[in-house]
């Protein structure tokens, strides 16, 4: 299944499509998304901010496809109006009762999550509304009183580059990710293993976007 990063609003035949793509691929295979550099995500994010996943909400829309509503509480606005305290935005998929949709690739926010998250639109109607899936999804943690970041795939987040910073040996030149574990392209999160207390700062990190947005 191929998902490009920036979408226009799709209707409900494309995200049938969509989703029947994912039900019918093999269940260990991931969602191919385009690679985007970590400022393409920043620039094209509608929103950036931290918060908390405080509720999730599964229903069935009247074409029969499961979608769940996450309810995120806004701690800190980085980029983008938003006047509300929180927010709710609809991924694809989920579970209710013994129905199971899901669409390969899509790591949806989990109940008590607390995260930096990049919204793709926060009204139009996307498998998911996270600019560039995974590459606009990051986790934060707690480890010895401070507050860490991580991908979804928990790897902790040592630095973010400007993709002009980024050693040759670095860049990634394949076109295509998996949709649920990646980074964006200039977020350095080190595959060997480190300490988590080794990885960014949430007040770093977000600086680090900021001063992105800046250039």
């Amino acid at each position: 299944m191929l998902a490009r990063f920036q979408t226009t609003a799709i209707g409900i035949t494309l995200v049938s499509a969509l989703v029947n793509c994912a039900l019918l691929s093999n269940p260990l295979g991931a969602t191919t998304i385009f690679r985007m550099d970590i400022e393409e995500v920043v620039r094209g994010a509608e929103l950036i901010f931290e918060g908390k996943v405080v509720e999730q909400n599964v229903r069935e829309n009247a074409a029969g496809m499961i979608l769940t509503y996450v309810t995120f509480r806004i701690d800190e606005l980085i980029k983008g109006e938003f006047e509300e305290p929180f927010l709710e935005l609809k991924f694809t998929g989920g579970r209710l009762g013994d129905q199971i949709m899901e669409v390969s690739g899509l790591r949806m926010p989990n109940p008590d999550e607390e995260g930096i998250y990049f919204v793709e639109s926060v009204y139009r109607n996307l498998v998911n509304p996270l600019l560039g899936w995974s590459q606009g999804h990051y986790l934060i943690y707690e480890i010895n009183g401070e507050r860490r970041v991580r991908t979804v795939s928990e790897r902790p987040v040592t630095d973010i580059l400007s993709t002009q910073s980024v050693p040759t040996v670095l860049r990634r030149p394949a076109a295509l990710i998996d949709g649920n574990t990646d980074a964006a392209t200039g977020v350095v999160a080190p595959s060997q293993s480190l300490g988590f207390d080794q990885a960014l700062s949430a007040e770093s990190f977000k600086t680090k976007i900021r001063a992105l947005m800046d250039d």
